[in-house]
Order: structure tokens, then sequence, then C-alpha cells
């Protein structure tokens, strides 16, 4: 089925350090990839043997023995010196993430301790040239252990620095002669004395070699390893998307290498090669990606049929090199073939290995989740905590996404208070098996504690494929029909026996395709049952608050909608005109959103469509009843009968802030009846309006204290005045406005706010629109800071004698150099700019120009918004 589940949930985010760190396991939940800069740094010229040795030693390339020496005369391992140039061209970080992941070669097993930094070198290609630094013996074999001789260490290092070396070059060339040449070439043999270019190389004129290739490469990348993961929802050729959330897609260029995980040397794999990318849906996945967004390995840790790679069902798993990194031990249930969906699947069919999970008290939260046995001895007890990843993969039905906790899991699955005994297919999960005390506070660990966990069966009915028909069938009987992701097909329908011609879906309906059986799901014309409404916003957590022609609110839940079309859904803004079709009446989660085009027959459609209450829940709606059990100066504690908001609270005890004459009112016992003010930034739930329930909704008096509407003003008077609202404390302002926004008008309140509280009304839509100013502008500077200018070229102008320098029109050369570099980039100038005095009398051939830079947008409205200072390189030409 086509479903487009709308995910906004941020995604994992690995703990990096700096070039010198090593990999930092724990990781910080839900947050976004950390893309580092990339830092170049410049090779120095120094001058001598002795000289180069120490700039390897003091960049700390190499480390040298307990004694302190470094061995110049020993010769140096192939695993050694690849380490080395690894490090240096710096890929310390990807070499550590890549440690035990895969066997590349038969005598580099993944304990091996040089197996990450062999990996890198041998899937990452030069910057140089596009080729890889490493390729073994034609037997499949590296010999890490054998010396490095003058020969492969000069041909590793002409593949680092030769920038018009081709693979053809490379393939052709004569073993050793052209690579000895071409480092000669290069300069890489500078300082070095060789006799036998097949010799082993002495520990001292390697690192010289390596310090000549430097020189030559003019700088060295210290590269920070990015890296997420998540669940594979699409991928192809050209892009990755994690967890159906569009904030997580990721570049997939010709070079990214996919990784299956077993000890193949075949397993290297580069994404574009493959035919059956679809296989990899639903798959859980390290993406480690470059300065550039572009993904470069892809580690594959499970999927929905082989559940935890490397894992045997009813096994815990204490040495799996595939999460190296990620988990110290992994486990799994059965794998059940036929169970897609647990909906229908009875329990006696869950007759291997399988779950459980084990709620708290109040089934509020999951504690535990239990591995067991076919005849149910437990395998594996794992404690869950806020830092567990869990996620929901079932390509089957088209939910590949994390969810923010193991009670959100449940639910999709089916799980509806069946117990602690409750068998649940196809999960695996990767946990540690020792307590970790981490040095970010509240990421410590216990014992067993689960680190990922995926469930891989969804309850969901099996429906057919679901379309919006874009253009109704005519005269050819062919319909134009479109997906959730906005593709188009055309149908035939002829070949619709069942319904052919009476029923195939008109213009804007949303149908259900069965095979040769069309069912419509949303009828377009019947407003009454579907309704047209306005957006009035757009939240991050998969609601939707809209508005319909009589000035009624509520919200949509869209997480398990089919919307057509996702693409319209990425840009849906405040007026946009959608229509639903609700799941039932007394519930938010919608079935189906169509969003529509703003035109006359849509706006037509909005002022003749019925009330959104008449099929949903609207805001005001949101009714408690209870009894009370505590009251406080300003709260009280509710036995909650029923929440017609979230059914999850029945039979649950809560805490409601009130209003203090509320406070003074009411007494232990008293039976009552109340709405909820939902409030983001509070403590607790505000409780208004509250009445006894004695039949007749007798209101509790509420001495001397504001009414809702009161207090509404009272927010506004207090919030900080548009014109005060800067980066510093937008976020204050922002909390200001959700504290606004989480008092709820009745249309009454409403009307009067809009029309006799002109000062309120204005003050507030322009603190909105200051804060959305100040927003546009910090990002409009972040990209304008992000902004780089590569190194520049800039003509000598001589004066008419053709001796001397004319160093004002060398000054202008170079600005207009800058300026024209600055022009290739999209909606921005240069704001300022100073070029230094030449160092000398004169400027000077190849002298290199430090000019200082700062930009403007010239995106409209924003003209106003400048960069921080750039440093520009200028050398200077004859």
């Amino acid at each position: 089925m086509n479903k487009k589940i709308i995910s906004l949930v941020l995604a994992l985010v690995m703990v990096l350090g700096t070039f010198t760190s090593v990999f930092a396991a724990e990781t910080t939940k839900k947050a976004e990839v950390k893309k580092e800069e990339t830092k170049a740094e410049k090779v120095e010229k120094v001058v001598g043997k002795d000289n180069k040795i120490q700039y390897i030693i003091d960049k700390k390339f190499v480390e040298g023995y307990e004694d302190g020496s470094y061995g110049y005369d020993k010769n140096i391992k192939r695993s050694e010196v690849t380490k080395l140039l690894v490090y240096a061209n710096g890929n310390k970080e990807l070499a550590e993430r890549l440690q035990g992941t895969m066997q590349l070669y038969s005598d580099v097993n993944t304990e091996n301790w040089a197996n990450g930094v062999i990996n890198v070198g041998s899937t990452v290609k030069s910057d140089a040239n596009g080729l890889v630094m490493l390729e073994g013996y034609p037997n499949g074999t590296f010999k890490p252990e054998n010396n490095v001789t003058y020969a492969e260490l000069a041909k590793m290092l002409v593949v680092l620095a030769k920038e018009d070396l081709t693979a053809d070059m490379a393939k052709n060339a004569k073993w050793s002669a052209d690579w000895m040449t071409w480092a000669a070439q290069l300069g890489i043999l500078d300082d070095v004395t060789v006799a036998n270019s097949d010799a082993a190389a002495t520990r001292a004129d390697a690192f010289t070699m390596i310090y000549n290739a430097l020189y030559a490469m003019k700088e060295f990348k210290r590269v920070p390893a990015n890296e997420t993961r998540g669940i594979v929802s699409n991928l192809t050729n050209d892009k990755l998307t994690l967890n159906q959330d569009s904030e997580k897609e990721y570049k997939i260029t010709g070079d990214t290498v996919i990784v299956d995980g077993k000890n193949e040397r075949k397993q290297i794999v580069k994404v574009r090669n493959l035919n059956r990318l679809d296989l990899y849906k639903g798959s859980l996945v390290r993406v480690l990606i470059n300065d550039k967004n572009e993904v470069t390995h892809i580690l594959e840790l499970g999927n929905p049929e082989k559940l935890a790679i490397n894992n045997k069902n009813g096994v815990v798993n204490k040495d799996n090199n595939v999460w190296n990194g990620v988990a110290d031990a992994t486990v799994e249930t059965a794998y059940y073939k036929n169970i897609e969906s647990m909906k229908d699947a009875k329990q006696s069919d869950i007759n291997k290995e399988y779950a459980t999970v084990k709620l708290n008290s109040s089934a509020t939260k999951g504690d535990y989740i239990k591995f067991h046995k076919t005849n149910g001895d437990v395998i594996a007890n794992l404690k869950i905590n806020d830092n567990t990843e869990v996620y929901v993969a079932n390509p089957y039905n088209n939910i590949m996404k994390e969810v923010k906790d193991i009670n959100e899991a449940l639910s999709l699955i089916g799980f509806r208070g069946y117990g602690d005994n409750y068998k649940i297919a196809n999960v695996y999960a990767g946990f540690d098996t020792d307590d970790h005390k981490s040095a970010v506070k509240g990421f410590d660990s216990a014992k067993y504690t689960a680190k990922v966990i995926v469930f891989n069966v969804v309850s969901k009915d099996n429906d057919g494929d679901r379309y919006r028909v874009i253009e109704s069938s005519g005269s050819n009987f062919s319909t134009t029909l479109e997906d959730t992701d906005g593709k188009l097909y055309d149908r035939d329908n002829t070949l619709n026996k069942s319904n052919f011609p009476l029923e195939y879906g008109d213009k804007l309906d949303v149908i259900e395709i069965r095979g040769d059986v069309i069912d419509t799901i949303l009828d377009h014309s019947k407003t009454k049952e579907y309704p047209v409404v306005k957006v009035e916003k757009v939240y991050d957590n998969d609601e939707i608050k809209v508005i319909d022609r009589f000035d009624n609110e509520t919200l949509l839940y869209v997480g398990d909608a089919d919307i057509f079309n996702a693409k319209q859904y990425k840009d849906l803004e405040k007026g946009d005109y959608l229509q639903f079709k609700a799941n039932n009446k007394d519930a938010r989660d919608i079935d189906v959103v169509s969003i529509l085009e703003d035109n006359k027959d849509t706006r037509d459609l909005f002022d003749e469509s019925g009330s959104v209450l008449n099929v949903v829940q609207g805001i005001e709606d949101h009714t408690v009843v209870g009894e009370v059990t505590r009251v406080g100066e300003k709260t009280m504690e509710v036995y909650i009968e029923s929440d017609n908001w979230d059914k999850g609270l029945n039979k649950t005890h809560r805490v409601y802030d009130i209003d203090e004459g509320y406070a003074k009112a009411l007494k232990v016992g008293n039976k009552i009846i109340f709405k909820v003010e939902d409030k983001e930034n509070a403590d607790h739930e505000r409780a208004f309006d509250i009445r006894y329930n004695d039949g007749k909704n007798t209101p509790v008096t509420n001495e001397g204290k504001q009414t809702i509407f009161e207090y509404y003003l009272s927010l506004i008077e207090k919030l900080t005045p548009a014109n005060e609202v800067t980066a510093k404390n937008i976020e204050t302002v922002k909390d200001e406005l959700k504290a606004i926004n989480g008092v709820v008008l009745s249309n009454e309140d409403k009307f009067k706010f809009e029309h006799e509280y002109a000062d309120h009304f204005n003050k507030l839509n322009d603190v909105k629109k200051a804060v959305e100013d100040v927003e546009a502008q910090e990002k409009e500077k972040a990209r304008l800071d992000a902004l780089t200018i590569e190194d520049l070229t800039a003509k000598l102008v001589y004066k008419d004698d053709n001796t001397t320098v004319d160093n004002d029109k060398t000054k202008t050369a170079i600005e207009d150099a800058v300026k024209a570099a600055v022009a290739k980039k999209a909606d921005v100038e240069v704001d300022t700019i100073e070029v230094p005095a030449p160092a000398a009398t004169d400027y000077a051939e190849n002298e290199e120009v430090s000019v200082k830079v700062t930009l403007k947008s010239t995106k409209a409205g924003l003209t106003n918004v400048k960069s921080n200072e750039m440093t520009v390189k200028v050398t200077l030409e004859k």
C-alpha cells in the first residue's frame, strides 16, 4: 500500500571528537547529523630530512616506541604505513568507524587492529585523482605484516598526490619504474636515496617520503567522520532517505559503498552497481557522510528478513562485529515469513522464538523487552530507557521510521494491553552487556540495556493501493492517477470489469484499487462528510491545525495518513486548503489528506462545506470527567474517568494547574467536568471552565480570579514588543508565544479579540512577524557564514615600462578577482573588502595576498544580513 508517513522526528547523531579523539560509542538520541567543517591545513615548507621527519612527528601522524624513540633505521610494515597515510589524509575517525565492519582481504580479518585503516585505504578515493590508495595482491591478500617497499610506498603516495593520474595510467604502469618516476617528478623522493626500489623502506625514509607527498598536495584535511543511523525508507542511485523523513536525505555518488556485513571480499559493492535497491527498504543502517552531504559508506545492521545481521535466532551474539560501535551484543526472535501484520495473527501462530514487552504499573511506559526461546525461557531481558532508539520497519505497509518510544511502537504493531505475555514476532535488538558511566550527563546505561530495538511487524490492514484522481475518465476510458509521492499513472478503465462503466473515480476523489475492484475512499464532492478546511499551522509532531468556514478549529493527526501528495505537504502553510477523511468522529487521527489548489472551485467548496465538528473533535472539546483526589494552592489532582482528548489517560491520576479561586472552592471527592488548556511550557496542563458533574453541570465558583480571556490578554501585555525581538532573546519570545497559543478561546472571545482589542491583536501579529523575520535573518546569516571562496589568482599589473609594479592597479585586480568569485554564488555580493599593502615595496610574482572579505545578502527583505569576516587567498601571477 502506498502509504506516505510523515515524520519530522530528528535523527540520531554520533558524539564526535577532534582529529585525535577515539570513536565515542555513546550517542545523542534523535538529533541531527553533526556536520563538522572540514579543516584544511597548509603544509609548511621545511628543508632537510631531519626537519621533514620532525614535521611528521609534530603533526602526530606517527607514534614512537615506549622508550620515546622512533626507530628511524627500522623498517615499517604495510599495515603501519597504511595507518600513517590514512591519518595524514584526515580519515582517522572514519577508520575507527569502519574498524571491524568488513573483511576486504583474506588475511585481514575483522579483529585485526588495522582492519579499519585498510578498509579506508581500499574504499576511499584520493581527492587528487579519484583512485583508491590500496588494492592488495592478485590472490586477494594484503600481507599487512610485510615490510613496505620503496616502490609500494611510492605507489600509495603517487595515488594520493598526482592530480593527472588516470585509471588507465595506473592499470598500464610498468612496475616499478613508472611509479618511481612519477614519485621523483612529484618530489616524493627528495632527500631519500633508493638503491633498490623493491627493498624494504626504513622508517626515516618513509616519514620523509610522506612529508614530501603532503607538500606536493599543498594541504591535508582533518576530516570529521559524520555518522547517523536509521531505517532505509528510500534508496536510489542518487539519494538515500532514512526514517521517511525529508530532513534525512543524503546524496548517493558513484563512490558510495554498501556493506552487508559478511566476511567476504565481495561484500563491498558500489550502490550504483546494484540492480535491486528496493531490497534494502526497511534495513537498519549506519551511514557515513562526508562534508558535502554525500554518503561514503552504508553499513547494514539488520533488515526485515534477516533481522540482526550476523545473529541467529534464539542466541545472543556478544561478538557481532557488524554492530561494533553501536551495541555490545545483539539478539533476535525467529523470522516469521508469513506474519507481515499482527492485526490478524494468532498468538498460537507465534510458536518459535519471540519477544515480549513489560510495561510499568500504569502501562504508560515500557520497562523491559524480553527475548524468549520457543519454550518460553528468557534468552535476554533488556532494560529500556529514554535513550533506547526504537524503530518500526515494515516495507509491506510502508512504515519505516523511528518512533518516540516503545509505547508508540507497541501501538503500531497492534499491542492493546494484552499483558506481559503478549508474543511479538520479527524483532531484533542491540544492547550493552556492561554498566556504562558516560562523561555526558544522562547517558549512563545499566547492564543489559537496549540501545536499539527494531520491530518489523506492523498492525495495519492489508489495503489496496490508493490514488488520487487527477483527470477523470473521458471518452478513451482512461483515468490519470497520482500516488502519495506525486507520481502519475494512466489507468485503462476498460479492464475494470467489476466497476466499469459505473464507478472509477471523479476528479480529486481518492480511490483504492484491489485487483479489478475500485472503492472511493474520499468523495471530493461530498463536503459534508469530507469537509474542505483551511490550514492554520503545521506542527513538527505530524499534527495540522485547521479551521472550517464556521471558525471551528481542530487538530488533525496525519502521521498514519495517506497524504496526496508528499511534495505539497512539504510546502504546506497557513491559508492552504485541504480535504480529509477521518477514521472516526471520536478521534483526531486521519486516514486520508488531499491537499487542494487555491482556486475558485476550492473556495466555493470551502464555503459550502459542513462543520469540521461533524466528523472530528474540535479543539474546544478537550474535556475531562473525573473526581478530585487532592487540592493544592493552585493545583488539583484528579482521578480521570474519561479524557476524550487522550484515551490513554483514562483510569489514571493527573495534576492540573487551576486558578486560586477554584482551589478554594473545590473539595476532595468532588465529581467534576472541566476543559483543558494545552500549554507546552507549563509543568501541568491548565484546567478551566470547571463544573460539578451533578447532572446540571453547575459551574464551580472561581472567586475574584481572571477569566480565560483576561488571562489571554495579560499574556499579550507581557509579551516582548516586536521592536525588541533579537537573535539573543528569540527563544524566550517563542516560549511566550507558545504560552499564548496554548490558551483556548471560545469563538465568541476570538471574535471579540479580533474586533475590540486592536492594540493586543496588532501586537501579537507584529511579534509573530518579528520572530519570523529574525529567524529568516539568522538562517540567511548562517548560509553566508557557511559560504567559502576557493583560492584565487590575479594578474600582477605593471606600469608602462613593464619593470615596476603598479600597486594600485594590482590591488584593483585582486578586488575584481574576489568579486568575480563571489558573483558565482547565489543571492550574495561583496559588502566589504580589505586588500593589505604589499609585503615589500611592491607586490611580487607568486605573492599570496590574504584578503579580508565580508558578504551581504541580496535576497529580498534580507539585504541587511551580513556574514562574518572571511579570509580569501589570492596568488599573483605575471
